[in-house]
């Protein structure tokens, strides 16, 4: 059973690199405007954190599976003042690195905002001179293991197990699990049995307590404990 979860974090890092940026350097080609040389670092990266019963977080490892580096040509500055271009030049280079297309606004955005942001020292540069611009671009997919969660799950197997031999865990009756409600949820969570995620749009499985699983994970619990494995909630049993 999965005990480790992943999500992604998409983490964007603009800066001037140190070398007399607000002098910048002179390019070799006459030019009317201020030029920009735009670096681009891109990486795929993972992950491993412990959350422990107390709730301290650590990172266990980190592994870097991709990285890639791109000069685009240089360019006029005034390229970002157009939402369009800069985004077409953009794209177009994130494309060229493999960067997955639905990252793309997200990206270029920040870096559009932070080239404008710079403006007035820009403005202080003299025609023809280029000044440096670094982004650095890491799609971090998080392994997330949490020792609470895993104490919970262990709590619910041995409850099930103890069950199983006749211990005292009752079962809900079949009438009331098949009275259970389902409705679509609008935002991701997590089914608490079996710890996997519950995505936005999915179809879940509603107790009278208002907490939600997956179908076959609660109807499959219930037969086995009348109580929400979250807050205790008792379905009805035969006994009643």
């Amino acid at each position: 059973m999965e005990t480790t979860h992943r999500c992604k974090h998409l983490v964007t890092k603009l800066w001037i690199p140190d070398h007399d940026p607000a002098d910048g350097y002179s390019d070799s080609t006459s030019s009317s405007s201020v030029r920009v040389h735009l670096e681009i670092l891109w990486q795929l990266e993972h992950q491993w954190m412990n959350i422990a019963s107390d709730g301290a977080a650590s990172i266990i490892s980190r592994c870097v599976v991709r990285s890639l580096a791109l000069q685009l040509p240089l360019f006029d500055y005034q390229v970002f003042m157009s939402d369009h271009t800069s985004h077409q030049m953009l794209s177009g280079a994130l494309l060229s690195m493999g960067v997955d297309p639905n990252l793309h606004d997200r990206i270029i955005v920040q870096i559009v905002a932070y080239a404008r942001s710079i403006q007035n020292l820009v403005s202080h540069m003299a025609a023809g001179m280029v000044f440096p611009l670094r982004a650095k671009i890491r799609l971090v997919t998080m392994h997330v293991r949490n020792e609470r969660v895993l104490i919970d799950l262990a709590t619910r197997e041995s409850m099930i197990e103890n069950e199983g031999r006749g211990n005292g865990m009752i079962p809900a009756t079949e009438i009331s699990i098949k009275a259970l409600k389902t409705e679509t949820i609008l935002e991701g969570e997590s089914c608490t049995i079996c710890l996997e995620e519950l995505s936005g749009g999915s179809e879940v499985t509603v107790m009278p307590c208002s907490h939600v699983f997956h179908g076959s994970c609660i109807i499959r619990w219930l037969k086995q404990s009348h109580v929400c494995p979250i807050c205790r909630f008792e379905m009805p049993t035969c006994s009643q």
